[in-house]
């Protein structure tokens, strides 16, 4: 046979190839993908509340912590970032807010009407009262709870929030850069395996993305978490609290859309964390603007402060926070079923 004749059915054959490979690879991204949701559903439950239905987690024993994740999130993102508070003998209440994973949108748009279906979870859960964590975008619903019922906050602690007084920073806002960069379902599981390969240059696009600090901030920042372990593994299970992002999309969509709520009018004690660094919500210079919010200021820190050099100064005075201000209440894991 000439080459000439051949030429067709070598192009033929791999074409057919190509098309077995993208089909093969399509199956395997599809069975990851259904196992990342069977598996964010085996680790929660649905309730249906009057708001509607709304997921959760239960961490721990001892005393009830409320955590608020930030954008994009859902509640194994509040699980990833608040180990510490279990270890300390804190009880995390984690539920997804409205849009993010298996909690639908119309439980709750609006700030005011997520921390609305909170409190009939800590009704339904029988949690009289309970500290309130709120980081990042998620910092306007955990501030409406602590409006609309501060009998039943003993303590408001809010991590690199998102207010009227700390508005983010002008552009893109950084949920939507986080999803820009990470780029859908697809693109979820391959940053997953590029910073399962290769975390220091993930950590340093992580570090670009939430930090203004120079070269030898980010290289401080990266080499302080990748030889910590446990720093490793935790940053890990935040990115994977990303994946996938189309079962978190309308959240994110609708939290930024919404206004952010303003520290005015607080009556519960307050502790705001701010990384003196943070690239996506810039530090206030006027202390006056977060009254009546206590500041603690981590300056070698930028958006992720629960991460790196000095993380476990801000995680202390969270745990010191909440001791100062107990909630008087203790659950344990055996009444999570009731």
């Amino acid at each position: 046979m000439t080459p000439r004749r051949l030429l067709p059915r070598v192009l033929f054959l791999v074409a057919v190839l190509g098309i077995f490979a993208v089909g093969a690879y399509l199956a395997w991204f599809q069975s990851w993908r259904s196992g990342q949701i069977l598996d964010l559903a085996a680790r929660s439950e649905v309730v249906k509340l009057p708001a509607g239905d709304i997921e959760f987690a239960v961490r721990g024993s001892g005393e009830p912590v409320l955590v608020f994740h930030s954008a994009p999130g859902g509640y194994d993102q509040a699980l990833a970032l608040c180990g510490f508070l279990e270890d300390a003998g804190f009880q995390i209440l984690a539920p997804s807010r409205p849009g993010y994973l298996r909690t639908p949108l119309s439980t709750g748009p609006s700030p005011k009407n997520q921390a609305e279906a909170a409190a009939q979870l800590l009704e339904h859960l029988d949690i009289p009262k309970a500290g309130i964590l709120g980081f990042g975008w998620g910092a306007s619903a955990a501030i409406e709870f602590a409006k609309l019922f501060p009998d039943r906050t003993s303590a408001l602690v809010l991590v690199s929030a998102a207010t009227s007084e700390t508005p983010p920073a002008p552009g893109i806002p950084f949920p939507q850069a986080v999803a820009d960069k990470i780029g859908g379902d697809a693109g979820s599981l391959g940053f997953l395996k590029k910073a399962a390969n290769s975390p220091a240059e993930v950590l340093g696009a992580a570090f670009d993305l939430t930090s203004s600090g120079g070269p030898a901030d980010r290289s401080a920042w990266v080499d302080c978490i990748v030889q910590d372990p446990d720093g490793s593994d935790r940053f890990q299970e935040i990115l994977l609290s990303l994946a996938p992002m189309s079962v978190r999309k309308s959240g994110l969509e609708n939290d930024l859309q919404q206004p952010l709520a303003s520290l005015g009018g607080l009556k519960t004690p307050t502790l705001l964390i701010q990384g003196g660094l943070d690239k996506a919500v810039p530090p206030s210079a006027a202390r006056a603007r977060l009254a009546p919010a206590e500041l603690f200021s981590l300056p070698k820190l930028g958006h992720l402060v629960l991460l790196g050099q000095n993380a476990p100064d801000a995680a202390k005075r969270v745990v010191d926070f909440l001791h100062l201000h107990p909630a008087g209440v203790t659950r344990n894991e055996s009444s999570d079923a009731e």
